[in-house]
């Protein structure tokens, strides 16, 4: 749960808006996934449109949402400075390999939203945005005032 001091977290979408619902489900936190729940929150994302680090991080590395489709990627980003304690991976976007090992700044492009439509024909195209703090899932909209 975030603390009174957690500071906040950069839209990785600019402008981006919590993805609504479609036949796939829904975009919010805690959403119903089977017989689990949603461990982040979805942005809607049009294909190409840049992803931006949440975080003060450093970019660990690719990160892969299923083991058996490696089309679909994203990133694992630890978070330095102010953001010491938070994790947060992405999904569905094309990280920018150049930055892979190094640090980036809240609000610095660390890639591109990929489609989703191959793999969920009628989505809403979007990215996931999953937060642990001190290894605890969070609520990425609970330290993001700028998305609804």
């Amino acid at each position: 749960m975030p603390t009174p001091q957690s500071p906040t977290l950069s839209n990785p979408i600019n402008n981006g808006s919590r993805r609504g619902s479609d036949k796939w489900g829904s975009g919010h936190f805690a959403a119903p996934r089977g017989s689990r729940q949603h461990n982040g929150v979805d942005i809607s994302a049009s294909l190409g449109e840049a992803v931006l680090s949440p975080i003060d991080a450093k970019v660990v590395r690719v990160a892969y949402p299923y083991a058996t489709d490696l089309s679909l990627t994203g990133i694992l980003l630890e978070g330095v400075g102010r953001h010491a304690g938070f994790t947060v991976k992405i999904f569905y976007m094309s990280p920018e390999q150049s930055k892979i090992g190094k640090q980036v700044s809240a609000g610095e492009r660390i890639g591109a939203a990929q489609s989703l439509l191959t793999k969920y024909p009628g989505i809403k195209n979007h990215i996931h945005l999953e937060v642990r703090q001190n290894g605890v899932v969070i609520d990425p909209q609970s330290l993001m005032p700028t998305l609804h």
